[in-house]
């Protein structure tokens, strides 16, 4: 039996993993057949099946009609610095026009909407999947009002749509995002070393819920192969490590697994930017562990090693020759 994943957002972060993850699935088990959406292929996934489009042009149900998927990955996403009308569009109308193309071809796969810790706001405890969103940001807005369409149609249709709010997700992630850009930062001190060189660092007193991608995609996939049951239908599951670690404590370690001795840390500049507040995310997981028995596999400091040799990596591909 073929069964059929369609992966919008499927060049995104979150998404890219997901369908590389789905890709690498032993064909022994099953047959799968992956279809990726995305506004264009970059070319770095092998994905026979690749659907080019914007989410809210596209003619999704015309494609809906064709693949007829058994599993949706919603994944499309948009900057967060991008115009709010725009942030809106995308998210919560997109996701509208997604799911409504799916009602009107007659479906009803498992779809998985990915959400965002941005739609609680900050908290100074952990917050379960009841708890009341208090986005701070644009973006939380637009996320939340997601969250909602996708509610919204799960009981009008009955459709079997759950969301995983996925927290800080990290690994081989884009250099803007805080981990990423502190371990790109040490790993071109370690090559550079003994020129001088410079950390640049934001609030080291946030704290987050960091969340590996690579447990955040189990999750995800856990919660597409969850039994379909209508009481589950439309719910929420908090995606995280269920610990917060201040910004200070990632630094820290970052530099524990650092090639410099001590002598020689002392010659890289620490500059550190920005209001320094204690701003915190926190996420309750055990609705997630009770409903599917995911639990997060990957450690901090596990994560922290493979981010960092992911970075020299880099490093060591763009340095010049000779």
């Amino acid at each position: 039996m073929t069964v059929r994943y369609l992966v919008t957002g499927s060049t995104g972060y979150i998404g890219r993993h997901i369908t590389r993850r789905l890709l690498a699935q032993p064909d022994a088990q099953k047959k799968l057949e992956i279809f990726g959406f995305n506004r264009k292929n970059d070319g770095v996934l092998p994905v026979e099946h690749f659907l080019s489009g914007d989410i809210l042009t596209a003619d999704l149900l015309r494609w809906f009609e064709e693949i007829r998927p058994d599993v949706v990955f919603h994944a499309v996403g948009i900057n967060p610095r991008a115009p709010f009308e725009r942030q809106l569009l995308v998210n919560a109308e997109g996701t509208r026009r997604l799911l409504q193309a799916l009602v009107d071809a007659g479906l009803r796969p498992k779809v998985v909407v990915v959400g965002s810790a941005a739609e609680y706001g900050l908290r100074d405890e952990p917050v379960d999947e009841e708890a009341v969103g208090r986005p701070e940001g644009e973006y939380g807005i637009s996320k939340l009002a997601q969250t909602q369409v996708a509610q919204a149609f799960a009981r009008r249709y009955d459709l079997p749509v759950v969301v995983g709010r996925v927290f800080n997700a990290y690994g081989h992630t884009e250099r803007h995002l805080v981990i990423a850009a502190m371990a790109a930062q040490i790993a071109q001190a370690e090559a550079r070393f003994p020129e001088p060189s410079e950390v640049n660092v934001q609030n080291l007193r946030s704290k987050r819920d960091f969340i590996h991608i690579d447990d955040a995609v189990d999750a995800l996939l856990c919660l597409s192969r969850m039994d379909e049951h209508r009481e589950l239908s439309g719910q929420i599951y908090n995606i995280a490590a269920g610990e917060s670690v201040a910004v200070s404590t990632v630094l820290d370690q970052l530099l524990d697994l650092t090639r410099l001795n001590s002598e020689e840390l002392h010659q890289v500049a620490l500059h550190i930017h920005g209001t320094q507040k204690e701003d915190i995310s926190w996420a309750d997981i055990s609705k997630i562990r009770q409903h599917t028995g995911w639990t997060p596999q990957v450690s901090l400091e596990e994560g922290l090693r493979r981010e960092l040799n992911y970075w020299r990596a880099q490093v060591a591909q763009t340095a010049p020759v000779g």
